[in-house]
């Protein structure tokens, strides 16, 4: 990328070097167009002095001689034929009738008697006939005229090199720093993602300010997003094949020698193995079902998804309705508390989090029921808001509390598959809050979530 960057800016190098070279040649033409220009304009006025000398009876040889002398001091040196071609009268004529004084101002200015290069005839005409030719010939010019002309020149010269110096200049410079910013990043995310490709996902690209993310950044936190994912979901494969192969064994091996034992006759009770049996695949039920939920909740964490802004009390009234007959089934009760305040998160996330705190909830109560209350943070160094979702079953104790929110750990009266909690964990550190759990053993447990 560094060699596509580089080759594109001195692309960008030449095209400047093309147009500066382009508008030079068009800026130089353009002034010597100006200057032929007002040559030719003072050639005219000269042309129509030198016409308006001539009169019905031949020329008049006083008003030719202050045409002709109004042409040298214009800058032409110049002569007058007439139509048979014989030549009436010169600049060179003029210029020694001349006073000393006219002389040494006029020589002060131009390079006198004679002009530079082939004269220039223009025909001469009176009422559509032709009188005579003009021939005309630029005297060289002294003094300041022509070294403005010569200066002018070379400052638009200057100008346009230095011009190109500095968009050369600086286009090298951008495609070294673009080289530096965009494509190290970029070298940096392939190495990253070939380390992934050979099984190690603890990679991670280095955060900025959030003030400062351009799309790189958001590229950078979209792989550390993904590694992340595909980190946690190499570990769950690993534990969750581990913790399949040893949760299945049991209830298959008991299922098995019931049957064995049914066919080898030696079962004196056949409903009391049907019980056993069924147990076990109510069991296995159970661990296809635990399997189903961690899909789903991976599913979620590959799935980022959008922020979107939700009515709290109307979320949590709708996640509690979908519950709340089971819950009653149980003779449980249900209660929801709290104002309507708008929230910016994860819906679909957030959604999971919750269900699963009241399925705990719902799942360790005997008597009571479930409470949920959510508000606005009080704590000065946290704002946000919160949610509780709170208990009055058998509680936690205190020696597992640090280990209900790891993956596959089932406490002493746990019946589940130890991924209900660890899901609410790290659906809740990917929208960017924290859970706390308290609890008093026998009483209930309370656990609460900070957005």
């Amino acid at each position: 990328m560094r060699t596509k960057l580089f080759l594109a800016f001195i692309f960008v190098i030449l095209l400047a070097l093309l147009s500066n070279i382009f508008f030079e040649k068009m800026i130089m033409e353009d002034f010597n167009d100006y200057v032929r220009g007002t040559e030719e304009d003072r050639i005219y006025w000269i042309m129509a002095s030198v016409e308006g000398s001539y009169r019905s009876e031949g020329w008049d040889t006083q008003l030719l001689g202050d045409a002709l002398h109004w042409s040298l001091m214009l800058g032409f040196d110049s002569y007058v034929e007439d139509s048979s071609g014989n030549k009436i009268l010169s600049s060179e004529r003029i210029y020694s009738y001349m006073s000393q004084g006219m002389l040494k101002r006029m020589n002060s200015l131009l390079k006198l008697p004679t002009g530079i290069g082939e004269f220039i005839w223009y025909p001469l005409f009176v009422e559509g006939e032709e009188i005579g030719k003009l021939y005309v010939r630029p005297l060289e010019r002294l003094g300041l005229t022509p070294v403005r002309e010569e200066i002018f020149r070379d400052r638009g010269r200057e100008f346009l090199v230095f011009s190109f110096l500095i968009a050369g200049g600086g286009a090298l410079l951008l495609s070294i720093l673009f080289a530096m910013f965009i494509s190290n990043p970029i070298r940096r995310l392939t190495r990253s993602a070939e380390k992934i490709a050979k099984g190690d996902y603890s990679v991670q690209e280095p955060k900025v300010q959030k003030r400062l993310k351009d799309e790189i950044d958001r590229l950078a936190e979209t792989f550390n997003y993904m590694a992340d994912a595909l980190k946690r979901e190499d570990s769950l494969r690993k534990h969750l094949t581990s913790n399949i192969a040893h949760e299945l064994r049991t209830p298959l091996t008991i299922i098995r020698g019931n049957l064995e034992a049914i066919e080898d006759g030696i079962i004196s009770d056949p409903e009391k193995v049907m019980k056993t049996i069924k147990s076990e695949i109510q069991r296995i039920i159970t661990l296809v079902e635990g399997i189903e939920d961690i899909t789903r909740a991976e599913a979620s964490f590959f799935k980022r998804g959008n922020i979107e802004e939700i009515n709290l009390l109307e979320f949590v009234e709708s996640v509690a309705g979908g519950m709340r007959k089971i819950i009653e089934d149980k003779n449980l009760y249900l209660k929801t508390v709290g104002p309507s305040l708008l929230v910016k998160t994860y819906p679909e996330k957030l959604h999971i989090i919750l269900k699963n705190l009241i399925t705990n909830a719902y799942k360790y109560t005997r008597k009571g029921g479930i409470r949920i209350h959510w508000g606005e943070n009080q704590h000065e160094s946290e704002s946000g808001l919160y949610i509780s979702v709170e208990d009055t079953g058998r509680g936690i104790d205190e020696r597992e509390r640090s280990k209900i929110f790891d993956r596959f750990y089932k406490g002493e009266h746990s019946g589940g598959q130890g991924l209900g909690l660890a899901i609410v964990k790290e659906l809740t550190e990917v929208i960017g809050g924290r859970i706390s759990v308290e609890s008093v053993p026998g009483k209930g447990a309370k656990f609460t979530l900070f957005l």
